[in-house]
C-alpha cells in the first residue's frame, strides 16, 4: 500500500510541475496581457478596488496598496504565478490521479489516452465551465459580490457539479436522476452586485474593458481547457505506467 502511494504522489507532483509551468506559458501569452492592459485603465480610473480576484486563471490578485505586499510586474510576477501554479497543479493532479486509479481498480476506466481526455474534460466542465456559468472570470475593474461569498460559491459550485457529473455518467437507475438537480442547484442562488460590471467614469474606458472582460473569457477559458486536458492525458500515462509495472514479474530467486 505505501509503494502506490508514494508513487501517486510522486507522479502528482511531477505532472503539477509540468502543468503549473505550462499553464504560466499559456497565461503569459493570452492571459496576462489581458490582465495588464485592464490594470491600466483601473489605475487611470483614479480608484483601486480594495479586491478583487482573477478567478479560473491560475493567477492570484494583483493590486498595489501600500499597506500590503504584491510582487512587481515582470520576473517577480512570473515567478511567483509559476509557483501558485505548480501548487495548484498538483493539488489537481492528486485529486485526478486518485479519482482515475479508484475508478480503474472498479473496472470502470481503462488507461488510455483517451480515457485521459474524457476524465481531464470532466474537470474543466466541473472547476471552470460550471462556475462560470454564474460567476464568469473577471478583470481588474470589475464590479463584483464581496470576495467570501464568491469563494463560497465557487466551492459548492465544484462540489456540486463533481458530484452531478459523476451520478451522471456512474449511477445507475433512478440515483442518475440526482445528477442534473446537482448540477442546477447553486445556481438558484448566485452572489451579485447592483449595478453595472464596470464603473470607470470615462465611456470610452468602459468600452475598452468590456472588449478585454470578452478576450479575457475566452483566454481564460482556452488556457483551463487545455490544463484540464493536459491533466487527464498526463494522469492516464503515469497510471498506465503504474499498472504495467505491478504486473511485471519479480525478479527469479
Amino acid at each position: 500500500m505505501l509503494r502506490p502511494l508514494r508513487s501517486l504522489v510522486f507522479f502528482a507532483c511531477l505532472i503539477g510541475t509540468v502543468l503549473g509551468l505550462a499553464t504560466t506559458a499559456m497565461q503569459s501569452l493570452g492571459v496576462t496581457p489581458i490582465l495588464l492592459a485592464a490594470e491600466q485603465y483601473e489605475t487611470a480610473g483614479g480608484h483601486e478596488p480594495a479586491e478583487h480576484a482573477h478567478r479560473h486563471d491560475g493567477q492570484a490578485g494583483h493590486h498595489h496598496d501600500e499597506a500590503t505586499w504584491a510582487p512587481d510586474d515582470g520576473g517577480e510576477r512570473l515567478f511567483y504565478t509559476a509557483v501558485s501554479n505548480i501548487f495548484a497543479g498538483i493539488g489537481f493532479a492528486a485529486v485526478l490521479l486518485v479519482l482515475m486509479s479508484l475508478l480503474g481498480e472498479r473496472g470502470r476506466l481503462r488507461m488510455t489516452p483517451w480515457h485521459g481526455l474524457v476524465m481531464g474534460g470532466l474537470g474543466f466542465l466541473a472547476v471552470f465551465v460550471a462556475p462560470s456559468l454564474g460567476l464568469p472570470p473577471e478583470i481588474p475593474g470589475a464590479a463584483a459580490a464581496p470576495l467570501e461569498a464568491r469563494q463560497w460559491w465557487w466551492l459548492a459550485t465544484v462540489a456540486s457539479a463533481a458530484a452531478g457529473l459523476g451520478l451522471l455518467i456512474l449511477a445507475r437507475g433512478w440515483v442518475r436522476g440526482i445528477g442534473p438537480a446537482l448540477l442546477l442547484v447553486p445556481h438558484a442562488w448566485v452572489p451579485g452586485h447592483d449595478g453595472p460590471l464596470f464603473t470607470h467614469p470615462d465611456p470610452q474606458a468602459v468600452q475598452a474593458l468590456g472588449e478585454l472582460h470578452h478576450a479575457f473569457l475566452w483566454a481564460s477559458g482556452l488556457t483551463n481547457l487545455a490544463f484540464w486536458l493536459l491533466a487527464g492525458l498526463l494522469c492516464a500515462i503515469a497510471l498506465r505506467r503504474l499498472q504495467e509495472t505491478a504486473t511485471m514479474p519479480g525478479p527469479a530467486t
